[in-house]
C-alpha cells in the first residue's frame, strides 16, 4: 500500500479524534498502533510528520475521505476511527464523525 494513501487514512483518523476539540495521547497511540500492526514498513518518523501536516491544515473530514475514494484501504480507515476514538472514550462528536465516516465510506465497500 502506498505510504501516501495511509496518511490520509491517519488524517481521517485524526480528524474523528479532534472532533471533541483534542487528540489525545491514547487516541494518538491509537492510531499508531493500528497503522504500524497493518503496515508494519510504515515508519514512526512518517507518522509524527503526518500528524504535524494535518494540524497544519485546514482540511475538513470529507477532503481526506475524497482521497481515499476509489481505495481498498476504506474497510482499514472505519476500524482505524472506530479503534482510535474509543481509546478515551467516545465523545458525541466524534461518534458523529465516525458515523459520517461509515457512511462515506461503507457505501463504496
Amino acid at each position: 500500500m502506498e505510504d501516501k494513501i495511509i496518511d490520509f487514512a491517519i488524517k481521517v483518523a485524526a480528524c474523528v479524534c479532534g472532533k471533541d476539540g483534542v487528540i489525545s495521547q491514547s487516541e494518538e497511540q491509537a492510531i499508531l498502533t493500528t497503522i504500524t500492526l497493518g503496515y508494519p514498513n510504515y515508519s514512526l518518523k512518517r507518522f509524527n510528520q503526518v500528524l504535524d501536516d494535518f494540524f497544519d491544515e485546514t482540511l475538513e473530514l470529507e477532503d481526506y475521505l475524497e482521497q481515499l475514494s476509489g481505495t481498498n484501504l476504506k474497510q482499514f480507515t472505519i476500524n482505524l476511527c472506530e479503534f482510535s476514538a474509543s481509546a478515551d472514550g467516545l465523545d458525541i462528536k466524534e461518534n458523529i464523525a465516525l458515523h459520517k465516516v461509515k457512511l462515506i465510506l461503507g457505501e463504496e465497500l
